[in-house]
């Protein structure tokens, strides 16, 4: 965060008084209340603030487009908050519902879609842009789609409103459906069992799970302190050892981690039969827990 302050002080922007670069320090506590989640979103629309959506490139936007459009391109995008991502994905030939239960996120989405609607340029492919104000983990929404996009609006929920939202993202999905939960640093702990567990619980087929868990239970026995980056794990230094031995023990300790990658390399290849004889049944609805980097 020191780093965030240093910027914002170049850049002669107060960091009070936004909410912060979708650090989870920045959020409200309780993610049932809308009250909170309007606070927070209206700070992050203060001028002279930069709002966390605004670090998003393209490259982690637009890293779903394909699939959608193989997929069938009917896309929900539950709890978008100010993303940009159903404006992109709009603007590029899919049929997008945006919901969030703050109507301060409601407010600002439809803006974005009037905005698409009056472009002077308009893409041939342009798609389309509803946007509602719906509370994902209370119900689904009218109709059916093809893909599901959790963005980083999953992971803080309750573990009741965890399961009763997995069960309407199963539902809203057609047969063959995917829901896709976009997450932050979840990928080495047990909040991503507790994910993982109601989605199962829901009906969904997660490929690779089995592989994914004996990896983290294998880290996790060591008691080494690691973070994950690009699925592969790595040494933070949080003082756990003496700075001057740092390099010396944190060598030796990756090592000892990455000394299951083979196994759950070959693990991943012995479950990668069963998962594509699931995943090709055309009833078999999937959801799949990804980051965009660490």
């Amino acid at each position: 965060m020191k780093l965030f302050s240093s910027i914002m002080s170049t850049l002669g922007l107060k960091e009070p008084s936004c909410a912060g670069m979708n650090n989870d320090e920045y959020t409200p506590t309780d993610w049932s209340d809308k009250a909170a989640w309007n606070d927070y979103l209206n700070a992050e629309l203060r001028p002279g603030c930069i709002p966390s959506h605004a670090f998003l490139n393209d490259a982690i936007v637009l890293r779903f487009l394909s699939f959608a459009h193989e997929k069938g391109g009917w896309i929900w995008f539950p709890g978008c908050g100010l993303d940009p991502y159903p404006k992109a994905y709009a603007e590029r030939g899919c049929k997008v519902l945006a919901t969030d239960f703050a109507t301060v996120a409601v407010a600002y989405q439809r803006r974005v879609a009037a905005a698409m609607l009056k472009a002077e340029a308009t893409p041939k492919i342009q798609g389309t842009l509803a946007v509602a104000e719906h509370d994902f983990t209370y119900s689904k929404p009218e109709g059916e789609f093809d893909l599901v996009i959790n963005s980083r609006a999953f992971q803080g929920l309750s573990a009741g409103a965890m399961r009763a939202a997995a069960g309407h993202f199963y539902a809203a999905l057609r047969p063959g459906g995917v829901c896709i939960l976009d997450t932050m640093n979840v990928q080495a702990s047990h909040l991503r069992k507790l994910i993982e567990d109601n989605l199962i619980g829901a009906g969904f087929f997660l490929p690779g799970v089995k592989s994914e868990r004996w990896y983290r239970q294998q880290l996790d026995s060591t008691g080494i302190v690691y973070g994950m980056i690009m699925g592969r794990p790595f040494i933070p230094n949080q003082h756990q050892y003496p700075p001057e031995q740092f390099h010396e023990l944190a060598g030796r300790d990756q090592q000892i981690l990455d000394s299951f990658r083979s196994e759950y390399e070959q693990r991943v290849a012995d479950e990668a039969a069963e998962a594509n004889a699931l995943g090709n049944n055309p009833a078999a609805k999937s959801a799949y827990v990804v980051y965009a980097t660490g």
